[in-house]
This record gives C-alpha cells, structure tokens and sequence, in this order.
C-alpha cells in the first residue's frame, strides 16, 4: 500500500476513534438528561422521533441512542410504539454530522483548527479524573480535535491518490452497486457518519460522481442498523421487535430512494442551483431521510400491535411433570407435584434476579429431555406470562387431586405445594411492577451504591435459596436436613431484616430529593415482599414430611 493509502486510513481511525471520545464524553456530561429526555419526553410517537432526532444530533451517535431504546424498550420503560418513533429520528439525526463535514471541513484549515483541540483535550485527559466532569469535557475536546485531524488527513490522502491513479474506470458499474459499497462500510465501521465523511472525501476529490455519492449514502442508510442487530443477539422478545422495524424501516426508505430519487439527483441539483456537490449529498441524505420518516409516521401505531404478534413470540408452555401423571393416584401426583413446584420455584428465582443482573434457579432445571416445557428466557414478561400459566396449570391439578379420596398426610403436602408456588408467583409480581424503577436508580449516580448495595443482598439471598432448594434431595436424615433448612431459613430472615432497615435508613437520610425518596423506599418495600415471599415458599416446599411421602423416582425415570 503507498504512503496516500496508509494516510486515508490513518485519517479513518482517528475520524473513528473521535467520535468514540465524543459519545464517551457527552455520556460523562449528560447521559442521565439524555436519560431523563429519552423516557419522559417519547410520550408520544411524534415526539419520539423529535427526540430521537435531537439526541442523535447532540450525542453524534445513532447506535448509542438506539441501544437505550432496546435497554428501555425491554424494561418496560417505554412503550413500543414511542420506541420506534425515536427509532425513525435516530436516522434523521444522523444527517447533522454530513452538514456539520460538508459546511465545516471541506471549507477551513482543520489541522490548524484541531492543534489546540488536541492540546487542551489530550493534556485534560491525561491531567484530570477521568470520571468528573472536567475529564468528561476533557475527553470531548479530544474526540473533536481528532475528529477534525482525521477529517483533515482523510481530504488531502484522497486528493493526491486522485493525482496519482486514474479512477476513471469506477463509472463502467451502475449506480446502484455503490449501495451495496455503502452499506459494507457502514457494517464494518459501524458507523454510517464515518462512512458519510468517506463519501463527501471521494466527491471532493472527485474519486466519485454525485449520483455514485447519493448510492453510498442509500447504503450507508441501512447499514447503520446492524448496531441495532448485534445488541438484540441476546435481547429479549421486545428489543427484537424494535431492531426489526429498523431493518424494515431504513431498507423500504433505502429502496424508495435509490428507485426514485437516486437517478434524478443530477437534474435536482441543476433545477435547485445548488452549485457544490457537497451540499447536494448532505441535501440529498436528508430528504430522503425525511420521505422515509413522512412514509412511515401513520404506520407507527399500527406497527407495533403487529411485531408483538409475529416477531418474538413463543408458544404458550406447558407443564413438565403434572401432565404425565394421572391425579387420582395420589402418591404418584404428589411426586409429581413436588417436582413441578420445584420447577416453578427455580424460574421464579431466575425471574427475580434477572432485574437485578443475576442469575439463579439454574441448578433446579430439570433433567434435559424435559428442558423443552419452560425453558429459560430473556424476555421477562413472556418468562412471567408462562410462570403464571404454569401456577394455573399447577392449581387446577391439584383441585383435581382434591376431588377424589387422599390421605390426610398427602392433601396438607399439596396445599403446602399450592401455597409455595402461589408465594413465588407473587414474589416475582413485586419485582415486575419495579423494573424501571431498578433500571433508572441504576443509571443514576447519586443512586448507584444505595441500589448496589440492595442489588448485592438480593442475589446473595437467592443463591442461598438455590442451595437450599437444589439440596433438598440430597442423602440426608429427613430430620437433619429438616433442621439445617430451618437454621439457615431463620439465619436468611434476619439477615433480610437487617439490610432492609440499613436500605431504608440509607433511603431516608440520603437527602436525595422527593422523587428519588420516593422511588427507593417504593423499592425496598417491593423487594421486601418479593424476598420475605421466596423465603416462605422455599420453607413451605422444604417441610418436613412423614417418609412414605418421598417422591418415588421410578415414575419420572418412565417419563
């Protein structure tokens, strides 16, 4: 490769890496406005492609505002079709970065302008913390001025590999091949601004023509959203959903533009008198980008009822056990009513730990030839919906039990069943109405080690509870495992008492204003109830019962 080359891709990786420095600095000055901004100011879909416009201009970052989407989408925080307008106005936000490249950095010295750039924002970065806001304006003044430096590397490396090689031979291929040039490099550079800055580079110098420009921008269009794609490889249902209107979205706008608009761009440059190239793309990328969004906006609520319907949706479960035993033999029901509960009781505690970024409850899965009934998920509300299916299922076979005649010793053992999975159905609800609340408590610093400290008790107290359920079936005396099940039971209540009173003392004397108050002690007081609800279901299955109780292996090893 000749020195002109090395220098287009030298200018490449610090035009890259300054945008990297710019969204890690913004985040350090403002990611829980743009927080704030992204959940209370989406409440409708029009608003949300406003905000999602204006976010993606300010924080030079579709991909960032796109993953908080997916984060806020998969809470719960907010809504779908809310979800997708911001979704269609990360695209319009991303035509700023062409107007600022197309106005700015083809018409000033950006070498000169980049030096003090460099120099207050290396010098800051190197001199001051990191993580205050000094640093995070620190590291901004650097993205920019490698931004600038790159830009300025990547125009004079272009126009002396024009000076030097004949590119005449790039106008034998059709136009629409560029497209497919464009949305490769967005791909690759994840980044469809860099790929814009490579396009108005190769048309200044011009490598390319306007109309191969436009196609590269067409392209770049629908590259852009395998950001979206990669952070939805282990999303949940919902965050799916949204990363597949985005690939619809942008690819039906992309293949407008290039039919309908790509092939006239020459004649509307002339009819408009726009004299520089330079504007005509930019000008070109945000029409088409607007078509896109006027094409789409009265599809947007209809949008939504449909990809919940098609798109991450699962078949209801059904149970492991119940349903290959008859319930009018009642030793067999009851084995195979302690084993459902057990299953229902380890997906309660993965879905209790999953808000909190944990897991647990693995170590109770059932063998693998029954893994395909209730299989572990990361959606959470599907994972509740077949949680509650299953404790339906679980009732409505023990009312069945109950119907015909059943010793004194197996009806109580079935209401303490019953009883536990109806505990840790309502354990997991407390934690379902507080997921937001976890999520925005999360993202605030102010709230961060109160939450962490919480977070650290919840998953402490639910691996406890795995151990206990998963050793449950172990060669114990009866009476002996009955009284270590007890003691460590006990031992786990006290220790919830006590980090529930440091968590609300903690709450009240944070001096946090009433909002925050409000939501932390809304918090402990759910997980209060979701724990003190786990450990009553994990001592009602762990009773102790008379010996011919014990679940005969035999029937399980015929299923």
């Amino acid at each position: 490769m000749t020195l002109d080359f090395w220098q287009i891709l030298a200018g490449l990786g610090l035009f890259l890496l300054g945008m990297d420095h710019i969204e890690q600095g913004l985040r350090g000055l403002g990611n829980e406005l743009l927080v704030r901004i992204l959940r209370r100011g989406t409440v409708t879909p029009w608003r949300g492609v406003l905000v999602g416009a204006m976010a993606t201009a300010l924080m030079q970052s579709s991909s960032l505002v796109g993953l908080l989407v997916l984060a806020f989408v998969g809470a719960g925080i907010m809504p779908m079709a809310n979800a997708l307008g911001v979704v269609v106005g990360t695209h319009v936000g991303t035509t700023v970065t062409g107007w600022l490249v197309a106005t700015v950095g083809f018409k000033l010295a950006l070498g000169t302008l980049a030096l003090p750039l460099l120099a207050l924002g290396g010098l800051g970065v190197t001199l001051l913390a990191r993580q205050g806001r000094a640093g995070a304006s620190a590291r901004l003044l650097l993205g920019f001025g490698l931004l600038l430096f790159g830009l300025e590397f990547m125009k004079s490396g272009v126009e002396q590999v024009v000076g030097d090689i004949d590119l005449g031979w790039l106008g034998d291929y059709p136009v629409q091949l560029f497209a497919l040039v464009g949305l490769v490099l967005a791909t690759v550079l994840q980044s469809s601004s860099a790929t814009m800055m490579i396009s108005l580079a190769a048309l200044h110098a011009g490598v390319i023509s306007l109309p191969m420009g436009a196609a590269i921008t067409v392209g770049a269009h629908v590259g852009t959203t395998s950001t979206m794609l990669l952070g939805v490889l282990r999303g949940d249902a919902s965050s799916r959903r949204v990363a597949v209107f985005n690939v619809l979205y942008s690819g039906a706008t992309a293949l407008v533009a290039l039919i309908c608009f790509v092939p006239w761009v020459n004649q509307a440059q002339e009819a408009l008198g726009i004299t520089e190239p330079l504007y005509m793309l930019v000008a070109f990328h945000t029409f088409f980008t607007l078509v896109g969004v006027l094409l789409f906006y009265p599809l947007l609520g209809r949008a939504a009822p449909l990809l919940e319907k098609f798109v991450g949706q699962r078949r209801h479960d059904t149970s492991e056990f119940i349903s290959k035993v008859p319930p009018d033999i009642s030793e067999a029901a009851t084995a195979a009513l302690e084993k459902e509960t057990l299953h229902a009781l380890s997906h309660a505690l993965t879905l209790v730990a999953q808000p909190f970024g944990g897991n647990a409850g693995q170590a109770l899965r059932p063998s693998p030839p029954h893994r395909r009934r209730l299989t572990p998920r990361t959606d959470f509300l599907d994972s509740y919906t077949a949680l509650k299916n299953l404790e339906g299922e679980i009732l409505h076979f023990a009312a069945r039990m109950h119907s015909g005649h059943m010793p004194p010793a197996a009806a109580a053992r079935d209401s303490q069943l019953t009883a536990s999975v109806r505990d840790a159905v309502y354990a997991t609800k407390a934690i379902k109405d507080i997921r937001a609340n976890l999520d925005d408590m999360r993202l605030r610093s102010s709230t961060q080690p109160w939450i962490g400290a919480l977070v650290a008790h919840v998953l402490a107290t639910l691996r406890t509870l795995e151990t206990l359920l998963a050793s449950s079936g172990h060669d114990l005396q009866p009476d002996s495992a009955h009284g270590v099940a007890q003691q460590t039971l006990s031992h786990l209540r006290t220790e919830h008492a006590n980090a529930m009173r440091h968590a609300l003392k903690a709450a009240t004397t944070s001096g946090w204003d009433g909002y925050l108050q409000s939501t932390a002690l809304n918090v402990a007081r759910e997980v209060d109830q979701s724990l003190s609800g786990l450990l009553h279901a994990t001592e009602l299955f762990l009773a102790h019962l008379p010996a011919e109780f014990t679940p005969p292996a035999e029937i399980f090893d015929r299923a």
